[in-house]
């Protein structure tokens, strides 16, 4: 540790978290190392020339340009500088500690850290941040502690971490500053740095965190927390912790965009933007809206029911006329259109008889010769033909034979007589 192991806590600027009300247990883990001053008057050079650090913890009113270069000088020394906000930043706080903490490369924003849904605490406010240490060195250091871990196997460990981070705002954060904490995947803003660290050749250094709830008795009882509150105050008061540029080098950092009070503005409605063009837009983007503009009120009704009187006309209460809309409808077209018939599907194969398409014509006529024979004998009878049995198989082995006639199928002995006349002018040709 330093030779000069003495703090000092600032409480000039009515600060929000006091050593006696809300960071008693925060006071009682300093004290075991530290020697513990309080300031409640005017920071000067002199008293900063006894202490090794200064701790401005969230203050509520502004410093005066002397402070702020008795800070800067302090740090260029070799001092260590801590400063802790709140929600709404220094808009909110009423104080300037941006402007000290603008030459080291941290600004802290004007917004809230909120989680979008219930996880443990029941105010939105008060996060609950998963994966939000992104320094390499420090979690790897904190995975090893007995810290809050989500019982979950993620493929980065530094996902597991659980820590507590109520009513805060996020910084921003350029070089030669570093980000220590983010609000996550998970928290709204999305990856947006919640906690800088910046050191200088002197070893001096500046560790900006968006809030001081964190260390509140009421929030520092988390395991996590508490282990967060000792790794900073080892890395700043000792020489041990020593960052590399591999412990930034996989660090997500969302853009910081800006969304309107859309409830403040849904009340106060403006037609247009048209007188603000060519001139300067406000810090305060409320002063564009005109508080007077489309506004309803009944301080003149009194002087209308009286004109009525006045103007002899009969006063009767507004109607609602219903209103007629003529809309002209385009020429209709019939939506007339030919038919269109599906083609029959053809026949499955299985309805085919394919010894009937294959086989040759003699042996066509073997199978009907074979069916009506069997049929006779199946009788027991086969004395006695029946007439238009024959008269059957004659026809079917004249469609077999191809013998086309205009009665044959009416009567058999044309089908004879041709089959007759046909083997004889057959004989006639072989003679």
């Amino acid at each position: 540790m330093s030779t000069r192991n003495t703090i000092l806590f600032d409480v000039s600027k009515n600060e929000v978290f006091q050593l006696s009300d809300n960071f008693k247990t925060f006071q009682r883990k300093l004290m075991g190392i530290f020697k513990i001053e309080v300031c409640d008057i005017k920071i000067t050079a002199e008293k900063l020339k006894r202490v090794s650090g200064l701790i401005l913890a969230a203050p509520q009113n502004r410093f005066s340009d002397e402070e702020i270069k008795s800070i800067w000088e302090f740090v260029d020394d070799g001092g260590k500088l801590w400063v802790m906000s709140a929600e709404g930043g220094d808009l909110q706080l009423n104080n300037n500690c941006n402007v000290i903490l603008e030459k080291f490369g941290t600004m802290i924003n004007n917004d809230n850290v909120i989680r979008s849904h219930y996880y443990k605490n029941f105010h939105p406010k008060e996060a609950t941040i998963a994966g939000g240490v992104v320094c390499e060195s420090m979690w790897r250091h904190l995975i090893t502690q007995n810290i809050e871990k989500i019982d979950y196997d993620f493929t980065d460990e530094k996902h597991q971490i659980l820590f507590q981070y109520p009513y805060g705002a996020t910084l921003k954060v350029t070089d030669p500053s570093v980000v220590l904490l983010t609000t996550g995947p998970a928290v709204y803003p999305f990856n947006r740095p919640v906690c800088s660290y910046f050191p200088n050749d002197n070893n001096g250094k500046v560790l900006c965190l968006g809030s001081g709830h964190m260390f509140e008795d009421k929030y520092i009882s988390n395991r996590t927390n508490e282990q967060i509150l000792q790794y900073i105050v080892h890395l700043l008061f000792s020489d041990d912790i020593r960052f590399s540029h591999l412990d930034f080098n996989d660090i997500e950092i969302n853009d910081n965009t800006f969304i309107g009070d859309i409830s403040y503005i849904a009340e106060m409605p403006k037609p247009s933007l048209v007188h603000s063009i060519g001139g300067e837009i406000p810090m305060d983007f409320k002063k564009m809206f005109d508080m007077a503009l489309n506004s309803l009120s009944n301080l003149i009704l009194k002087d209308i029911i009286e004109a009525y009187k006045a103007l002899r006309v009969k006063y009767e209460p507004l109607k609602i006329i219903k209103p007629e809309f003529e809309i002209p409808l385009p020429s209709l077209q019939l939506a007339i259109f030919p038919p269109i018939f599906s083609e029959p599907p053809p026949p499955p194969l299985e309805l085919y008889d394919l010894d009937e398409v294959f086989s040759t014509q003699d042996k066509q006529l073997l199978q009907i010769t074979n069916k009506y024979t069997n049929a006779i004998k199946s009788k027991g009878d086969q004395t006695q033909v029946n007439e238009k049995e024959l008269q059957h198989f004659i026809r079917d082995c004249a469609e077999v034979a191809g013998i086309q006639l205009d009665d044959y199928r009416t009567n058999s002995k044309s089908v004879i007589n041709t089959v007759a006349l046909r083997i004889a002018n057959y004989r006639k040709y072989s003679e």
